[in-house]
């Protein structure tokens, strides 16, 4: 009987910590974040949401009210990469996640400027 109680508490000890450990490595740019991008045409706004579906990345970008295409998205330790379709270009974006705030840049179609989001 012994034997039987400290094996059930070894099994929940493994449980809570598989379930701490995947709670911790779950990826820092999850959420929705307000975004703001400098372009040559002044500050545009905008809304990116990242999930995890499938155990990847899908970001969703809604820039003038129009929800645009997102590909290749990637977190490398705490910097999200993806690229942006945007009225026939393609723009490379890159922030640098910090708790409920990032920072990065994006470049494309011969422009480039920088961005800054923070999470709803």
């Amino acid at each position: 009987m012994r034997n039987i109680t400290r094996l059930t508490l070894v099994f929940a000890a493994v449980l809570l910590a598989g379930t701490l450990a995947s709670a911790a490595d779950a990826p820092s740019i999850l959420g929705t974040w307000d975004a703001v991008a400098s372009t040559p045409n002044g500050e545009m706004t905008s809304v990116i949401t990242v999930k995890q579906v499938d155990g990847a990345l899908k970001a969703v970008i809604e820039l003038e009210g129009e929800k645009q295409v997102v590909t290749d998205e990637k977190l490398e330790g705490d910097v999200f990469k993806m690229k942006l379709n945007y009225q026939g270009g393609v723009y490379d974006v890159e922030l640098k996640v910090t708790g409920d705030a990032a920072e990065g840049t994006w470049q494309g179609g011969g422009y480039s400027g920088t961005l800054k989001a923070k999470r709803r």
